[in-house]
């Protein structure tokens, strides 16, 4: 694939209830420089004007409307199963593009053939300190203890995350996959782990692609803006959901004999996290889930053979804070 080929590419975004903020995405796509093929909203059941306002004022969409919140995982599913295009972007409702977002990322892909999804920096869309912009998301990191989190994320924009480079994932609000890496880490035909329903579902994706060989680039000129207008983080919803599918992902992608390589990062881990689930007893039972989906996560391992014999890029540590276990810390000013 060369830039004079013109790589088709097509959109997908997952609605639930996003009439607040469909529009700004939408016009965001409308006035991109790089032509998209399609353009699929996928609704998971919305009780508010979301379909509406996309019928009545977007004929260039292609609305899929779902009976039920299927999740984002499926819902996402749902639509890359119904494109056929190199590439396909995965873009959250409450984030807008800048004009050269996807072709920046295209012209990167192009040239790095080897690429399976890549991902430009997300900013948290009206959040400034001192007249400086909020990082959101520079790519996805993983860390020892199996531990994933956004780089760079709630940090200001002072120079960090200013050269392209390897990451471990990109944060599927707003990341460009290759549709060839998608159907190579599927075996099932989920590109996304339907089970997760959302959280951690871009994590065990980009842990996939790296077990068949796949790059994972995050290139800082293409700019999002991301408001995060779905649950938040923080939520008993989230923290649900995150902590039963950490397990999850660990299972689906790595040999037990491997991740006690890292035993002393996860037993700090899963020390802290006996703190958390005291703090929010509803912990107990995303654990039982987990615990009850193990096998069938090891099975689906064993059904997607590794390409290359190597353990990700793990960020040494833990990953986790005070405040991730529910005890807020009082910082002095200094």
């Amino acid at each position: 694939m060369t830039r004079t080929d013109k790589p088709s590419v097509a959109v997908i975004i997952v609605t639930w209830n996003s009439a607040n903020d469909i529009e700004i995405c939408l016009n965001s796509l409308s006035r991109q420089s790089y032509p998209i093929t399609k353009i699929v909203v996928v609704d998971n059941a919305s009780n508010d004007d979301t379909t509406d306002i996309i019928s009545k004022n977007y004929s260039f969409v292609n609305l899929i409307r779902n009976r039920v919140n299927e999740g984002f995982a499926k819902g996402n599913n749902i639509g890359i199963s119904s494109i056929d295009t190199d590439l396909v972007l995965t873009l959250n409702p409450d984030a807008k593009l800048e004009q050269d977002y996807i072709e920046k990322l295209i012209d990167f892909a192009v040239t790095h053939p080897n690429v399976g999804l890549i991902t430009g920096k997300l900013f948290r869309d009206g959040q400034f300190i001192n007249n400086k912009q909020v990082i959101d998301s520079a790519g996805i990191e993983i860390y020892d203890s199996r531990r994933v989190k956004d780089r760079g994320s709630g940090q200001l924009d002072e120079g960090a995350f200013e050269t392209p480079e390897r990451v471990f994932g990109g944060c599927a609000a707003a990341t460009l996959y290759r549709k060839e890496m998608l159907d190579d880490i599927s075996p099932d035909n989920q590109y996304f782990a339907e089970s997760f329903f959302a959280y951690y579902e871009d994590a065990d994706l980009a842990w996939r692609a790296f077990r068949r060989g796949w790059e994972v680039w995050y290139v800082p000129t293409a700019i999002c803006w991301h408001r995060r207008g779905g649950s938040p983080v923080g939520s008993r919803f989230s923290r649900s959901l995150t902590h039963r599918n950490r397990l999850w992902m660990i299972a689906r992608n790595e040999p037990l004999t491997r991740t006690v390589k890292s035993l002393p990062s996860l037993l700090i881990h899963e020390f802290l996290m006996t703190f958390r689930m005291i703090r929010y007893p509803y912990l107990f039972k995303s654990t039982i889930e987990a615990l009850i989906g193990l096998p069938e996560a090891i099975r689906y391992r064993k059904s997607l053979p590794d390409k290359i014999n190597k353990k990700p890029p793990f960020t040494k540590g833990t990953g986790f804070s005070w405040e991730d276990v529910g005890i807020a810390v009082k910082r002095r000013n200094k």
